[in-house]
C-alpha cells in the first residue's frame, strides 16, 4: 500500500510541475523563460521519479542481505580471537599473568589524558564503597 501511495504522490507532483510550465506559457513568458521552465520541469520530474525508485526499490533488499551476511561472518571472526586469547592465558603461568596485568594497568595510566583512566576507576570504586553499594 505504501508503494502505491508514494506512486500516487509522485504522479501528483509531476502533474503540478507541468501545470506550472503551462501556467508560465499562459502568462506569456518569453521563449528563453519558457525554455528554462521546460528544462526545469524535465529535471524536476527526473528527480521526483528517481527518489521514488530509490525509496521503493533501493535499500530494502540489500539491508536483509547485509544483515544476514553479518550474522554469518560475525561468529567466525570472533571465535579465532577468543580461542587464541584462551590458549594464551592457559599457557601463561601466574607470574606472566601478573606481568601482563601490570603492563595493561601501565597502559591505562599512560593514556595521554590529564586524568588517568585508572584514577577515574579508582575514584568511582571509592564512591560506590562510600554509598554502600
Amino acid at each position: 500500500m505504501d508503494r502505491w501511495q508514494s506512486f500516487f504522490f509522485s504522479i501528483l507532483a509531476s502533474i503540478f510541475v507541468w501545470v506550472a510550465v503551462f501556467a508560465a506559457k499562459l502568462v506569456g513568458a518569453n521563449d528563453g523563460m519558457l525554455s528554462f521552465a521546460i528544462f526545469a520541469a524535465f529535471g524536476g520530474n527526473l528527480a521526483i521519479w528517481l527518489v521514488w525508485v530509490f525509496t521503493v526499490y533501493g535499500d530494502k533488499p540489500n539491508e536483509g542481505v547485509s544483515a544476514e551476511k553479518a550474522k554469518r561472518t560475525a561468529p567466525t571472526q570472533a571465535a579465532p580471537d577468543d580461542a587464541r586469547v584462551a590458549l594464551l592465558l592457559q599457557l601463561m603461568d601466574d607470574e606472566d599473568r601478573r606481568e601482563l596485568k601490570r603492563r595493561l594497568m601501565d597502559d591505562l595510566t599512560a593514556d595521554g589524558e590529564s586524568v588517568a583512566l585508572a584514577d577515574l576507576l579508582a575514584a568511582q570504586d571509592e564512591r560506590l564503597r562510600r554509598s554502600g553499594r
